[in-house]
């Protein structure tokens, strides 16, 4: 059976926007937050952060299990709930037991692991389930759509608890009960997912696989090109991931950021990626995915390495720099996750996508623990110093790893590729109607000056 019920559109939206608000909450500015509640040193911290990633590797017997009993719906729902509830047993860890207690820590890492683990599972399957509800004629339609719903109660959250933790941090003995409050609300929500996703038709179960699944795993990593790709992006997280799961951690603590104001920056970011997707998708159809890499990936090679500028009272410069990176970051993860697509071969694609899955999730998951070893070697600053911070060096070492992996793009090719400085071109083309229109509407402002203008 196809999805074309009503219903079926309707449940399956309301199953992402829900599965997306408990990601929300118990990820992000949130968990960062909540781990320096347990008080978690950086170490600690870029462990938690890299959790999520090192359980993709999961997507592996996942994917067994669903190659062989094809029951991908019931097991999509029933390790969603084992994931999900695991939230509970880390909550009440959190809040009997006293904070800084390594046994306290350990174990919340742990459950948190086992957590991200279902998680993983349960996504492979619901994957592989959905792909085939959706009639291939709608499929962009329908994701596009759907994630926007997504993004939408994502944005909502972080505004709506964001307020919620600064309102109850603001009271003396709260401190717990902040995060509380929105954790138990992110099992809620992941329930009532559940509830909707059960609520969605099923399919025939598929048959089951009869190849040789070792042999189909290698075989992404035996085509020279592919193998290339994946080198690229596996240099590519672990340069991101050094930086990016720190900025939390550098706006709360070194910045003196309230909740309000990173969900600010937050929904800001996410507006403009949604927008700047359109627009590099547009652009990417035209000079295909690896250009816009290389360009729109030159500015996000300085974006740490910029946030160095901005002091705790700043604002209009941290907004500056979310709303371009969030307009540049949207052409690299798009054609990123494109380019995949295009220089995989149609047959068994699915394996090369998880090659691909396995290489980003690597990345992103070695990153945060050297960056947090690497944070606990250096000394802290001086009260009052106008010297670098220890976060500032990890964002200048981010920069750098990131031009690495932009010259390990260059040996990478996609069919029908063009280079950069067509795409510049081409943008220049594009931008020419608008600047001559701006022009005929304000002549004064192309005709040269008579006069120095006053100070």
């Amino acid at each position: 059976m196809k999805l074309h019920e009503v219903s079926d559109y309707r449940n399956s939206f309301f199953d992402g926007m829900c599965a997306n608000i408990f990601s929300t909450l118990t990820g992000g500015v949130f968990l960062t937050g909540f781990a320096l509640h347990l008080g978690m040193r950086e170490w600690m911290i870029g462990i938690m952060v890299a959790i999520p990633y090192m359980v993709t590797l999961f997507q592996l017997p996942g994917s067994h299990l669903v190659s062989r009993r094809g029951d991908r719906k019931s097991i999509a729902a029933r390790f969603a709930i084992i994931g999900r509830l695991l939230w509970l047993p880390i909550l009440s860890i959190a809040l009997f037991l006293p904070n800084g207690n390594d046994w306290q820590i350990i174990l919340v890492l742990g459950l948190y692991s086992a957590s991200q683990a279902f998680g993983a599972m349960s996504h492979v399957a619901w994957l592989a389930w959905t792909s085939d509800l959706v009639p291939d004629q709608i499929l962009g339609k329908f994701f596009g759509t759907r994630n926007m719903l997504c993004g939408a109660a994502g944005i909502s959250a972080v505004l709506i608890f964001g307020n919620l933790v600064d309102a109850l941090k603001s009271h003396p003995g709260t401190s717990a009960l902040a995060f509380a409050i929105p954790f138990y609300c992110a099992v809620l929500f992941g329930l009532a997912s559940v509830h909707f996703m059960n609520r969605i038709s099923e399919t025939a179960a598929p048959s089951p696989f009869a190849g040789n699944m070792l042999h189909e795993l290698v075989k992404p990593f035996r085509e020279d090109n592919f193998r290339r790709f994946l080198l690229f992006v596996l240099s590519w997280n672990f340069s991101v991931f050094l930086a990016a799961p720190f900025f939390a951690l550098y706006f709360l603590r070194e910045l003196n950021y309230n909740y309000s104001f990173i969900a600010l920056l937050t929904t800001l970011g996410s507006v403009v990626e949604l927008v700047g997707m359109k627009f590099w998708g547009a652009v990417s159809d035209r000079v295909k995915n690896r250009a816009v890499i290389q360009v729109a990936g030159w500015g996000v090679v300085v974006s740490p390495s910029l946030w160095i500028l901005v002091r705790p009272n700043d604002v209009i410069l941290p907004l500056i720099l979310q709303t371009i990176g969030g307009g540049l970051w949207a052409g690299v993860s798009l054609c990123t996750h494109n380019m995949n697509l295009r220089i995989s071969p149609q047959e068994n694609r699915v394996w090369f996508i998880s090659a691909y899955n396995i290489a980003a999730g690597l990345g992103a998951a070695v990153a945060p623990v050297v960056a947090g070893g690497f944070l606990s070697l250096l000394p802290d600053p001086v009260s009052g110093s106008t010297a670098l911070l220890p976060l500032h060096y990890l964002f200048v070492t981010s920069s750098i790893m990131r031009v690495v992996s932009l010259f390990l793009l260059s040996r990478v090719h996609e069919p029908q590729e063009t280079r950069a400085r067509e795409l510049l071109s081409f943008l220049v083309r594009s931008l020419r109607p608008a600047l001559a229109e701006s022009a005929a509407l304000h002549p004064a402002s192309t005709a040269p000056s008579a006069t120095a203008p006053s100070e």
